[in-house]
């Protein structure tokens, strides 16, 4: 009986033990910019004896934080308060051992009622007065290679280096051939031809960067040289990633930075390296010696430190109600390039290994990357009602490009939500304004994303059907506008890539998605890319994008119903490739057109296994709606859409954005839902709410669909390039293992030179290499001539083709050395080897072709031989669109062409 007076004193010190831990006490720690690290840190203000207050360090508050572990753990919830400005030497690094727990949590935050800044950067004062308006101030820690910054921001705005041109862009004049490349096209990867006075040999040429505008990319680069007696630039190295120059256009955008010469308009700024002396021309009415001026110092100013793959976390630490400005960018000796969505740029606010962190109500600005980054490792976050703005690449960034091998190493489970993302891309312009990739069970939610230069919205990575970890994230309630913004091509308001099982994307609203106006002109609303499937859209609000509302609609296993597509340019969906899978379903939409086209002419006319029905559809200028040029009643009786309807839906004011629908629209006997966009985007305060509205945007307006390209005749001697350049306004396909097509002086029909093709073994296609030439031939009766020369084993099949997915042929010719011309499938005459041959081709486009052509064969020292009205099997040719000359041997051979002349 002894023994229950002993239980009942182990449970009375237990209980008592238990009430001591329920009645721990919060415990504070105090920042500030007049405080002494000596001190306790406990105090809010210096004492009257300034022998204690708070401490002047965030390093010396973590020291306290982690003073406070007692066996691994903390006494209670920690806080550490900030005031004023903190100009950082390094980055505020939390590691494992500043980890809180659910009951304990650790947070950064501001003193009551305000908001410090961690700054990354460096004020800089000594300005003095120079000529022309310009202002200098010296900077040591520069001229002795200390400190090389690329941004500078002056009384809280972004100045632009020194740009040349000051608006729009070069153009490339020339591409010059380059070593062979599996992964590209035969072009040099770190020099082009420019044209004459654009470039000079500036006088200090190491500090200015070049900067190539690719299709869906931008490439930084160093300069070599700039040759102006050949107008030719190379860089100090080639271009790493699989982009080519002139991947998509011959002459391709570009503009350079930081030139002193350059130094032409306000605002505009040089850094001299060499002599270590910035140069900066205010504003009008600006004085440097009165304002703010802030060069970056750090590039990084905040970072989660843990490490997924060796079990260590950082737990429950929180940043609340903080101000994160000032970093600055990198620039490597061999210049900057990325694949997509400048995917290897990393973030002020990074986080790796984070659990159960919050990143809450902070501001982060002034940045030369992407705002946060929240990568390997990081689960059950959440980052939550931040404003992004002045960013140098993106906004946030979840998960990796990569995907993890293990599920420890995974992001999942984050939430992003009430976020305010905008004004991006100052560096980097394929920064995406939220990027997700290879990670899921995550939700964004209520975000406002605007004003960046690609898409609004990333998920994915993985370029085809493979498996990867992007799986059952939730895209809702997001509004997304005005991006892209005529600066790149081939985004999205939201884009995707890879199999994205149980992804939802529902009630956001996208529009205004406009593409750079060049080769190629391309944004849509929702995109499905490569490999996308397993998602489903619904309720969404699509309007004002260029090339529709919606892409890939042959991607398999998708659902897209009940959303609105309305008021594209060009067209208002594009079905693009039909691959293998279960179908997808395009059920209860309304396409709503005032101009342009409802589908892309891509190859959907033949697509029958999409499962389209229950849409409705409504085009408002008069012009007949075509279903891939069939009218409804065709598209119907091809088992599309047969529960369809072409019919006013009767929204409330469309010319007003306001798509609700009247109580009478035939889209609710279409079982179309109502979409309430009411709740998408911020939420919160009222001032929060509003902040957006600060943002002023031009009415958009339309713009008319392209008119036909003009006919572009060809009269092509090769004369005027030299031997060993490619052929110009020709596009050329190689491999790079042996094949090549280039001009050459070894032979000519007439004058010095000719084109050169040489075939290989082992190439991947049996169509390559080949080239063609796009004349937008569209009326009347072309005559094509052109002088070839077939070496021993030379294959070549020359075409004629409009642009039609899958695309119609015309005159189609197969010469073989030593054997036959072929014509359309009927051998015509013997052909030499080693000597000229001269091929005239004439044939009827438009309305009035006749499906066959003429053509006349002049063999050596014989008279023209004629072969008229030869007929081609199909359709009759309403366009030439591709006129190519294609290699077919498989083996080394050569052949050559010269006198290429098309002409009406």
């Amino acid at each position: 009986m002894r023994v229950f007076p002993q239980l009942l004193l182990a449970f009375i010190l237990v209980a008592g033990a238990l009430s001591l831990a329920t009645a721990a006490e919060p415990v504070t720690f105090y920042v500030a910019a007049e405080g002494n690290d000596a001190w306790s840190g406990r105090v809010d203000e210096p004492n009257a004896a300034e022998s204690d207050g708070p401490f002047a360090t965030l390093g010396r508050a973590q020291e306290a934080l982690r003073g406070l572990r007692r066996d691994g753990t903390l006494p209670g919830p920690v806080t550490i308060r900030i005031r004023g400005t903190h100009r950082l030497a390094e980055p505020l690094v939390i590691t494992p051992e500043d980890s809180g727990t659910a009951d304990h949590p650790v947070t950064f935050t501001g003193y009551e009622g305000q908001r410090p800044l961690l700054s990354g950067g460096r004020p800089l004062t000594g300005w003095q007065r120079g000529e022309n308006g310009v202002w200098t101030v010296e900077i040591p820690e520069v001229r002795t290679g200390e400190w090389r910054f690329l941004q500078l921001f002056v009384d809280g705005t972004r100045r632009r280096p020194a740009r040349s041109p000051n608006s729009g862009y070069y153009r490339i004049a020339e591409l010059l051939p380059g070593p062979p490349d599996p992964r590209a096209k035969p072009i040099a990867r770190d020099q082009f031809v420019f044209a004459s006075g654009d470039l000079e040999p500036w006088e200090r040429l190491s500090d200015v960067r070049l900067i190539l505008m690719h299709s869906w990319e931008t490439s930084y680069h160093p300069i070599q040289s700039i040759d102006t007696q050949a107008n030719i630039v190379r860089f100090t190295a080639p271009l790493r990633e699989w982009w080519s120059i002139g991947y998509w256009e011959p002459n391709q955008r570009y503009y350079l930075e930081n030139a002193r010469e350059f130094l032409d308009e306000p605002g505009e700024w040089y850094l001299d390296r060499t002599r270590g002396v910035l140069s900066y021309l205010p504003l009008p009415g600006e004085d440097p010696r009165e304002v703010e001026v802030i060069a970056p110092v750090l590039t990084e100013l905040v970072r989660w430190d843990g490490n997924a793959d060796e079990g260590r976390f950082v737990n429950h630490v929180t940043l609340r109600g903080l101000n994160l400005h000032h970093t600055d960018w990198e620039l490597s000796p061999e210049g900057n390039s990325n694949t997509q969505a400048a995917v290897t740029v990393p973030a002020a606010v990074m986080a790796t290994g984070a659990r159960h962190c919050v990143l809450e109500d902070c501001q982060i600005a002034h940045v030369g990357t992407y705002g946060v980054w929240f990568g390997r490792g990081c689960k059950d976050n959440r980052i939550e009602r931040n404003h992004l703005h002045d960013l140098g690449a993106g906004g946030i960034r979840i998960g990796e490009d990569r995907m993890a091998q293990h599920d420890v190493a995974e992001a999942s489970r984050n939430v992003i939500t009430n976020n305010y993302l905008h004004d991006g891309g100052h560096v980097y312009a394929a920064g995406v304004g939220l990027w997700l990739a290879q990670s899921s069970h995550n939700t964004i939610s209520h975000n406002e994303i605007h004003s960046f230069d690609y898409s609004g919205i990333s998920l994915g990575w993985t370029w085809s059907e493979a498996p990867n970890r992007t799986k059952n994230n939730t895209v809702e309630y997001n509004y997304v506008h005005h991006v892209v913004r005529g600066v790149l091509s081939d985004a999205g308001g939201i884009y995707t890539l890879g199999d994205q099982s149980g992804t939802v994307i529902r009630n956001n609203v996208f529009h205004d998605i406009w593409p750079y106006m060049g080769r190629p002109a391309m944004a849509w609303g929702i995109y499905f890319d490569q490999g996308s499937r397993g998602i489903l859209v619904e309720n969404n609000l699509v309007y004002h994008t260029l090339t529709g509302g919606l892409m890939n609609t042959g991607r398999p296993g998708n659902v897209v119903r009940n959303n609105i597509f309305a008021l594209s340019a060009r067209q208002a969906v594009w079905r693009w490739q039909l691959q293998e899978g279960p179908p997808s379903v395009v059920e209860r939409n309304i396409f709503y057109l005032t101009q342009g086209e409802l589908f892309h002419n891509d190859g959907g006319r033949t697509d029958n296994r999409t499962r389209w029905d229950h849409n409705l559809y409504w085009r408002t200028d008069g012009q007949p709606l075509e279903f891939y040029g069939e009218s409804f009643a065709d598209w119907q009786a091809r088992g599309l859409d047969r529960n369809g309807r072409v019919a006013d839906p009767k929204f409330v004011d469309p010319a007003r954005f306001d798509f609700r629908l009247q109580p009478d629209s035939p889209a609710l006997e279409q079982g179309f839902q109502p979409i309430d966009t009411r709740r998408v985007g911020l939420r919160g305060p009222a001032e929060w709410r509003a902040l957006p509205r600060q943002a002023e945007f031009p009415p958009t307006q339309l713009p008319p669909p392209p008119a036909p390209p003009e006919p572009t005749p060809l009269e092509e001697d090769f004369e005027a390039t030299p031997p060993g350049r490619l052929p110009p306004r020709a596009t050329v396909i190689e491999e790079g293992r042996g094949d090549r097509i280039r001009v050459t002086a070894e032979q000519a029909a007439s004058g010095q030179h000719s084109l050169k093709v040489v075939d290989a073994p082992g190439l991947e296609h049996a169509f390559n290499p080949h080239l063609f030439y796009t004349p937008h031939f569209r009326t009347g009766r072309p005559v094509l001539s052109f002088d070839v020369r077939l070496e021993p084993g030379a294959l070549l099949a020359h075409e004629w083709r409009d642009a039609a997915s899958p695309y119609r042929s015309g005159p189609s010719l197969r010469l073989t050395a030593g054997g036959k011309l072929n014509a359309n499938g009927r051998e015509l005459l013997e052909l030499p080897v080693g000597q000229w041959v001269r091929i005239e081709i004439a044939t009827t486009l438009g309305d009035e072709s006749t499906g066959s052509y003429d053509l006349t064969v002049t063999l050596p020292g014989q008279s023209p031989r004629s072969f008229p009205e030869l007929t081609y099997p199909g359709p009759k040719l309403p366009r030439l669109e591709w006129l190519g000359f294609v290699s077919l041997a498989q083996e080394q051979t050569v052949f050559y062409l010269d006198n290429i002349r098309l002409q009406p």
